[in-house]
């Protein structure tokens, strides 16, 4: 089910077990958030609990068949922080769960952060919640509805054109529409002032890219760049981006400082670097050694002139994807 689909189910009709699928963050706060809104507010410390998979299976079990203090609802969220865990200790938090769903305490809600597919082994006793990122045609209804529940006014030409200069990330999208109601006025967000306010955001969508050609999603890092491509964006400055992220991961694979340390030798704010471990993670440091070397060389003959740019960026991408 979809947000929407979750909030109206929270009200008449909860789950013992739900479980979070997708990395769109603005989703995922929209998810996490429903869940809160069954609980009581000032009972929140009683009543709502973030465990990972370091604690013990018997003391997840434990947490399981705590029922609600002074609330209706108790919620335990849980996180894998990405890692897919060992098989003894999955087989463990399967046996607890698949005990604790026999008879469950009354009104206790688990909420799995299936980061990674860090929880996939658990999917088939949970209701799941979708928080994927959304295609354009999905997401014009929904930001549209955004802007009208603010009193403002905008075409689909101008949604279009956020959503494409966001990289369908609904996080940025908040964001730069924050920058738009402050900017409008007269409440009209148009075409051109969504040219000129909405910056392309082509870090994240580096990054974004980056991930999935490591995930083996090419079809999706394909789309990000030609994206790029179509919001105006130059193939040499998308190539520089690449370059520089292949880069960062290297260093960041291959470095025993620490993610502060490193964002201070890089020159970058420390998310990135976090970021940058995480999809390094998926290569040996050979394989991003020899990425680095290829890109630097493409990146020179661009720049003298000896292939195209547009030449470069596609024979940058398609060696990447090949060496994944």
């Amino acid at each position: 089910m979809n947000i929407e689909m979750l909030s109206k189910s929270l009200q008449t009709n909860v789950k013992s077990f739900y479980m979070i699928n997708g990395n769109d963050l603005f989703f995922k706060k929209q998810a996490i958030n429903s869940f809160k809104s069954i609980v009581d507010e000032g009972t929140f410390d009683f009543n709502i609990s973030y465990l990972n998979t370091a604690v013990t299976a018997e003391a997840f079990y434990i947490n399981l068949q705590t029922p609600p203090f002074m609330s209706d609802y108790r919620v335990i969220f849980l996180s894998a922080d990405g890692k897919k865990l060992e098989k003894d200790k999955a087989k463990a938090f399967e046996d607890k769960i698949k005990l604790w769903l026999k008879d469950p305490c009354p009104n206790v809600v688990l909420v799995a952060d299936n980061n990674e597919d860090c929880f996939k082994f658990l999917a088939k006793y949970a209701e799941q919640i979708d928080c994927k990122k959304q295609n354009t045609i999905n997401l014009v209804e929904q930001v549209s509805k955004m802007i009208a529940n603010h009193g403002y006014v905008a075409n689909d030409a101008a949604i279009k054109e956020i959503i494409v200069k966001c990289n369908n990330d609904m996080m940025i999208i908040a964001n730069e529409l924050d920058k738009l109601y402050a900017y409008c006025e007269d409440k009209n967000i148009t075409f051109d002032i969504v040219s000129q306010i909405v910056v392309n955001n082509i870090e994240q969508s580096v990054f974004k890219l980056t991930d999935s050609i490591a995930q083996g999603n090419c079809g999706e890092a394909y789309s990000i760049m030609d994206n790029l491509l179509s919001s105006g964006e130059q193939p040499l400055k998308i190539l520089a981006a690449i370059s520089a992220q292949y880069r960062r991961m290297f260093i960041c694979k291959v470095s025993a400082l620490s993610s502060e340390q490193l964002a201070v030798q890089l020159g970058v704010k420390p998310f990135a670097v976090e970021i940058a471990k995480k999809i390094a993670k998926n290569y040996k440091p050979m394989q991003l050694k020899k990425l680095v070397d290829k890109f630097q060389l493409i990146e020179f003959q661009t720049k003298n002139g000896e292939i195209g740019m547009l030449e470069g960026l596609n024979l940058a991408f398609t060696y990447a994807v090949n060496r994944r």
